[in-house]
């Protein structure tokens, strides 16, 4: 490499050691980026990716410990670096997206405040000119009323809002080198679309370096100069980007392409184990009465309080949206960040009120009958509890089931959605973004609901869990006649899960009907803008 490189990494290896048990996370990990390039990291979760980018800001836990290797950003050998150094290097000259933003965010502080003093600990600006370029950073993230998530709390925001600021907080400093740790997994098509041409082209004006992790491959194609595919704590294979998602020289390559669901039969099995994936027989026979129904429902929220504390003015995040969903079909909602598909199905189980309209649920469905899957694992799992309690904590509600007895039907359900039972003592902050949301869906299906309402379900999982995870909710479907509200941006795998779609804009449903017919031959412009805005993993 040159004596301008960004970051060089040779023969890194890590490991996590704890009182009895060392655990290896990395072997000989080398990597290196150019000015101006866009280098893309894949794999599994669990693979070692995040552990790779937190260890170029030396970002790991107290039991980490770097065995070996050499690791130079801009020249400049990071283990060496003293706390101050490193304190001027983050932010300043490198930035973070972390892959959750709303454990990345402080809780307690308005977004602008927290831009502002990122701005204002790196730069000589005065706070009024941080402040507009705050705001300006917001514009540039395609926030349609900066001012408004400006002054907001990040719990005010949906995950994809919430994933927009991260990303103008990176993009704050102008940075040399940006390290991006699934930046668009909360993100809808649109604004994917938007911020991945942002990136480039910010690479291409300014010399900044990306280092992109991810697990969708179309994302790595789009936009990726050179890529290197992960395995177990090992780069397995590596290349211009292009060439290796066309011809894969490595199985785990190939095994990973096999288990996308661009180009399957809808509800056809994935192969989670790259073998030939056979077509699904299922056929939906409704019932004659719904299972829910939604009528007219609005939902509006207070932007602005009078000194008495008395909402003075209300931003509408549902208007008039009515639908019915039937035993055993899926019904999918598509739109972008802030549309308000989440506030619906928050609505739909009690977490949000309705202004207006009603929705209702068959008798049978009520209370444990209707369970769901939040986009964000880290904020619906308890930190203090193991994987197992909090697998089976809705067993425990008005019964009092024998330890044991949980215990055995925690690891029946982590096998159900590819987890190691062995896991089960684990804390969540011991597992992966991926791993996480895994224990949050086997957490749902554990009372066997009769609907299960998925909130971008998949959007933290990588593609051979995915897989995985799809297969497991058409098995499920099939045997017992599971519905499901899925909510996604992911259009492959809208098209791959569902029977009908709703399209929903601004808090309402512009077009709606069947998946085939609505992501084949869409009417309304929004849909078709949807639609194109879909990274193609090869074009």
């Amino acid at each position: 490499m040159t004596q301008h490189t960004v970051l060089q990494i040779e023969n890194l290896a890590l490991a996590f050691v704890s009182h009895d048990e060392t655990q290896e996370a990395l072997r000989g990990i080398s990597l290196a980026i150019e000015p101006g390039e866009i280098v893309g990291v894949a794999g599994e979760s669990g693979s070692g990716k995040s552990v790779t980018a937190l260890s170029i800001l030396r970002l790991l836990p107290p039991q980490a410990r770097l065995a070996a290797g050499k690791l130079e950003v801009f020249g400049r050998d990071v283990l060496a670096l003293s706390s101050p150094e490193l304190q001027d290097l983050r932010g300043a000259h490198v930035a973070m997206v972390f892959q959750e933003p709303m454990t990345a965010l402080n809780p307690v502080l308005r977004v602008g405040e927290q831009m502002c003093d990122v701005l204002l600990r790196h730069t000589t600006l005065t706070r009024t000119d941080a402040q507009a370029l705050s705001l300006d950073l917001l514009h540039d993230m395609k926030i349609d009323d900066p001012a408004r998530t400006f002054a907001s709390y990040p719990h005010e925001l949906s995950g994809g809002m919430r994933q927009r600021v991260m990303i103008a907080m990176a993009f704050s400093c102008r940075p040399r080198l940006i390290i991006a740790d699934e930046p668009t997994t909360a993100l809808d098509v649109t604004v994917q679309a938007q911020i991945l041409n942002l990136l480039r082209a910010r690479a291409q004006a300014t010399g900044t370096a990306v280092l992109l992790i991810s697990h969708d491959l179309g994302v790595i194609a789009q936009v990726c100069d050179r890529l290197y595919i992960m395995h177990r704590g090992e780069i397995v294979e590596s290349g211009p980007a292009r060439a290796v998602l066309r011809r894969p020289q490595h199985a785990y390559t190939r095994h990973l392409l096999n288990a996308l669901p661009e180009g399957k039969p809808p509800r056809s099995r994935l192969s989670a184990a790259a073998a030939e994936p056979s077509r699904s027989t299922r056929a939906v026979v409704r019932s004659a009465e719904p299972l829910l129904t939604v009528e007219n429902a609005t939902i509006r929220y207070p932007r602005e309080h009078d000194f008495l504390g008395r909402a003075t003015s209300f931003h509408t995040a549902v208007d008039n949206v009515s639908l019915t969903l039937h035993e055993g079909e899926t019904l999918s909602l598509v739109g972008e960040s802030g549309c308000g598909k989440t506030s619906l199905a928050n609505a739909i189980v009690g977490l949000a009120p309705l202004a207006s309209g009603r929705i209702t649920t068959r008798a049978d469905a009520l209370r444990r009958g209707v369970q769901i899957v939040f986009q964000d694992p880290q904020g619906s799992l308890d930190p203090r509890w193991p994987a197992w309690r909090i697998i089976t904590e809705p067993l425990t509600v008005g019964a009092h089931p024998a330890r044991e007895e949980l215990r055995a039907q925690a690891a029946a359900l982590c096998k159900r959605v590819g987890l190691d039972p062995n896991s089960m003592e684990r804390r969540p902050h011991e597992f992966s973004g991926g791993q996480r949301q895994r224990l949050a869906i086997a957490r749902a299906l554990s009372v066997e609901p009769k609907l299960l309402i998925l909130d971008e379900p998949t959007s933290a999982l990588d593609v051979s869990i995915q897989a995985q995870v799809l297969n497991l909710l058409l098995d499920l479907q099939d045997e017992k006649r599971l519905t499901y509200l899925f909510i996604s941006h992911n259009v492959a795998v809208v098209r791959h899960i569902s029977d009908r779609v709703a399209v929903m804009q601004a808090g309402r449903i512009v077009e709606s009907g069947d998946a085939a017919h609505v992501l084949g031959n869409p009417s309304h412009a929004y849909t078709r803008e949807l639609l194109n805005a879909v990274p193609r993993l090869l074009t």
